[in-house]
């Protein structure tokens, strides 16, 4: 009798009816025959071997390079959490992913030029040096990342050269960040040739200066950022079109937005927040919706739309800023027209160039 309990008899039996030899069974275990291995799951892992692993999440391989390579369409990367030091090949129709928010580290020049679906979950992407991830090629190519961080040193966290119209790149839940930023070293850049479309939804662009230029949107790329923030110049370029609504859009001194493109930029419920004024700049076609101006950089050039200026779409007739108040020289200038105002004593609203004292 154990714990007041009367021992249990019985016999185990297998699907023919026959007993069960408990020595055979350990003897099974053991040796690694009944693990569970699912067919469409391989796993990588820090303490894995690329020569005698199988694959198996009791006997992973040791890189994700090895994965991809044996891995055909419909497999999952499983990456057990560590930093994994090589560049990887992304391969149309086989995932990457981990249960571990940001336990999972990449660290090398990445490539895309395939023809299908990839999709990363819960990856970190980095490179110590050069571009992170390059989308290349002519094939039309769906790369989807989700709760994943790209991030970059000295190049761009994203380059983008692939020119099938097709193509697509899904950021939702997300960072991009560039700790070293200059002229080759952005969150997104897309050259003159590039076409497909960029979709990001709440997610984080950063550089560790905000003056230098965060997303360079190129060729006929259509991109699109809805929630979060840019820290950052953005510019557009070619016959691009960019849609940037809900997004927190900061630069020190540099406009925010630059735009020369033959295809329409369109801000949307944002807040900015930029000491240069006027704060979107350019030739290019620039409509605005409910914009919410932070700091003394505000309006548009005139020089867009064809000389017309910015072009305010009737939800935003009127736009709301606090203190401080715009510079009287921008007032003058028409840079303020439709702003209404704040100093925390009296309510402003400035029509054409004058500014006029409302309460």
């Amino acid at each position: 009798m154990i714990n007041n309990m009367m021992p249990q008899t019985g016999e185990m039996l297998r699907s023919d009816g026959e007993i069960v030899n408990i020595a055979e069974l350990l003897q099974y275990i053991t040796s690694g025959a009944g693990l569970v291995k699912p067919d469409n799951y391989i796993y990588v892992g820090k303490n894995g071997n690329d020569t005698t692993g199988d694959g198996s999440a009791n006997l992973p391989y040791l890189t994700i390079s090895k994965a991809l390579t044996v891995a055909t369409s419909s497999k999952t990367i499983f990456v057990f959490p560590g930093t994994y030091t090589e560049d990887i090949a992304f391969k149309a129709g086989v995932f990457i992913v981990s249960s571990a928010r940001y336990g999972i580290s990449i660290a090398g020049n990445h490539t895309a030029n395939f023809t299908g679906t990839v999709v990363c979950d819960n990856i970190t992407f980095s490179s110590p040096t050069g571009n992170t991830i390059s989308f290349e090629g002519t094939g039309a190519q769906n790369l989807q990342f989700y709760n994943c961080s790209i991030n970059s040193t000295d190049g761009d966290a994203v380059n983008w050269t692939n020119t099938n119209t097709l193509s697509k790149i899904l950021t939702m839940d997300g960072t991009c960040n560039v700790s070293t930023s200059g002229a080759s070293a952005r969150c997104f850049y897309s050259d003159s040739t590039a076409k497909g479309s960029l979709i990001a939804n709440r997610v984080s662009f950063r550089l560790d200066n905000n003056n230098n230029v965060c997303l360079a949107i190129g060729g006929s790329v259509s991109f699109t950022h809805t929630s979060d923030q840019i820290v950052g110049q953005v510019t557009v370029s070619n016959s691009a079109n960019a849609t940037i609504a809900q997004v927190a859009m900061s630069t020190g001194n540099a406009p925010v937005l630059v735009t020369n493109s033959a295809g329409t930029t369109a801000v949307i419920n944002d807040t900015v927040s930029t000491t240069a004024s006027p704060a979107f700049t350019g030739a290019g076609i620039l409509t605005d919706v409910a914009l919410l101006y932070l700091s003394t950089g505000v309006g548009g050039a005139s020089t867009l739309n064809g000389g017309l200026g910015p072009i305010s779409l009737p939800m935003s007739s009127v736009k709301i800023r606090s203190t401080p108040l715009v510079p009287e020289a921008q007032v003058l200038s028409g840079q303020n027209t439709g702003n209404l105002e704040f100093d925390s004593e009296h309510l402003y609203f400035t029509i054409g160039t004058t500014r006029h004292t409302i309460v």
